[in-house]
């Protein structure tokens, strides 16, 4: 039988869960605020929020997932400034009352993702939603030494990289939606990469260490994402088709179902990884420093004179990048 808890029953459990603050947690959850000790003046800030219906469908994943890929994108964020994830405020919002059983598998999602990060869950709200879940999350960090890499720093003849692969998560979103369990038998990671997304924190650190000029994550794919490094930059970009970096396995599922693997990549979203671009002079020795650490990356193109940012699919044939990848209000 369902046991149903009120909002301050809920507060408490979400306390009871956390346990003991750590050392910089000075006001614990449970206060009108948190008070946390940053180790500096300056720090990151960011928002996301995910809402059933629109970011997530319950009758795929479940609500571990929810938490999961909420503390990502959050955590995502502070990566891809360079910065150092230190601690994040959690809102949900039920469609009707929660049970334990609820609240332990949603925070249970978020803690998977946070503690790895170093990132202390250290207040929030609960209330009720007049449609489906919902999640707010705010994390904060420490930017780098140097200052926050910002998406607006790239240079005419920089080159554009990327870490990790492309258009996993939306492969498999694809396999998910299609509720084909044999296929998510068979590729286990592409399902994963949608569920468990990992946020490149250490590699968003490295490559501010190394000077990188912009940076930012893959949230809604790298069509978009690089236009936005474009747009705030002031320049245009080439990327090539044949260097975007794809897994075996989206290939394979790819040809196994007649769907064209760049789709995936270019406006599938929510990979997580970074697109960072740098001097070509660098560019090569960052690469192998990334791969040093066992953090794959590649170069994917260049940045040109001009607005436009366009994939070469062959000598003479491009496609316009803008338009492309998720938009809420498209």
């Amino acid at each position: 039988m369902r046991q149903p808890m009120n909002e301050r029953e809920t507060v408490r459990f979400v306390r009871e869960i956390l346990g003991s603050p750590g050392p910089d947690v000075l006001v614990p959850i449970g206060d009108d605020s948190t008070e946390f000790r940053f180790p500096s003046p300056d720090v990151l800030l960011t928002v996301d929020s995910l809402y059933e219906g629109v970011h997530f469908d319950l009758d795929i994943c479940g609500l571990s997932d929810v938490g999961y890929r909420a503390a990502t994108a959050g955590i995502s964020d502070i990566a891809a400034m360079g910065g150092e994830p230190l601690c994040a405020l959690l809102s949900i919002a039920f469609s009707r009352a929660p049970t334990r059983a609820e609240v332990l598998e949603l925070l249970g999602g978020v803690r998977e993702v946070t503690v790895v990060n170093g990132c202390e869950l250290v207040g929030g709200d609960v209330c009720r939603s007049p449609g489906g879940l919902a999640l707010t999350v705010t994390v904060a960090g420490s930017p780098p030494e140097g200052g926050p890499v910002l998406r607006g720093g790239a240079r005419e003849g920089d080159l554009v990289g990327m870490t990790g692969y492309a258009g996993d998560s939306a492969a498999g979103l694809f396999i998910l939606q299609r509720g084909d369990g044999d296929a998510g038998e068979r590729f286990p990671g592409l399902v994963g990469a949608h569920l468990r997304p990992k946020p490149r924190v250490l590699a968003g650190k490295i490559l501010a260490g190394t000077g990188v000029t912009a940076m930012e994550d893959v949230s809604d794919g790298i069509a978009p994402d690089i236009c936005d490094i474009c747009s705030e930059s002031g320049l245009g970009c080439e990327i090539q088709a044949d260097l975007i970096p794809l897994s075996d396995k989206l290939r394979e599922l790819a040809a196994e179902t007649s769907v064209d693997p760049l789709r995936w990549a270019l406006s599938g979203g929510e990979d997580y990884e970074l697109l960072f671009t740098a001097p070509p002079g660098r560019f090569e020795g960052i690469l192998e420093t990334l791969r040093r650490l066992e953090i794959p990356a590649s170069r994917i193109g260049v940045m040109v004179a001009g607005e436009e940012c366009r994939m070469v699919i062959a000598e003479g044939e491009t496609v316009k990048l803008e338009g492309m990848g998720y938009e809420h209000f498209a």
